[in-house]
């Protein structure tokens, strides 16, 4: 049961991130040109913030959806591996700074609760690769679309809240982070 837990907490994480990050694709989008420079154009940037938020959702729908999916677990550690690089780097070479994991939904920073939290997205992501019966991840067709409905409706959540947090004037996202 712990290993399923873990799974489907990761799985909605996966969700409600790549939704936020889909409402605020520029702020996101500055956050990569924070690790691979200013290179590229800049439709360039959106394009790969875009890709992420994208490949988020969909490694999140499939994971709530196809839980026996072995590649599906291994994508998802590769994700959970890559958060805590992502984190430790951003501690490193950006500290302060908003790492927009979320979107507008928080004001996360790089800094060592971020560590901390990538962590433990890691860990879930491990444990879901531990092999359950076939009995405790059978779904049907109809119980997997309506997980696949369940996560559309997390992205779409996900979204307005981050635009509405969004659109609040500074001062009020202000006092709202404290």
């Amino acid at each position: 049961m712990l290993v399923l837990c873990a799974k489907a907490a990761f799985a909605v994480i996966l969700i409600i991130a790549g939704g936020a990050k889909l409402a605020d694709l520029a702020g996101f989008a500055e956050v990569l040109r924070l690790f691979i420079g200013t290179r590229w154009p800049a439709p360039a940037y959106t394009c790969i913030a875009t890709g992420t938020a994208f490949a988020e959702v969909l490694l999140g729908c499939a994971s709530l959806s196809f839980p026996a999916a072995k590649w599906v677990n291994l994508l998802a550690l590769i994700a959970g591996c890559a958060f805590v690089i992502v984190s430790v780097t951003g501690l490193a070479l950006h500290r302060g700074r908003s790492c927009n994991c979320f979107g507008a939904l928080s004001r996360i920073k790089f800094d060592v609760q971020g560590v901390f939290r990538s962590v433990i997205f890691a860990v879930f992501a491990v444990l879901a690769m531990i092999g359950v019966g076939p009995s405790a991840v059978r779904l049907g067709v109809t119980t997997q679309a309506l997980l696949l409905a369940a996560g559309a409706m997390l992205i779409s959540v996900s979204f307005a809240a981050a635009k509405a947090l969004a659109a609040l004037p500074e001062d009020i996202r202000r006092v709202r982070s404290r």
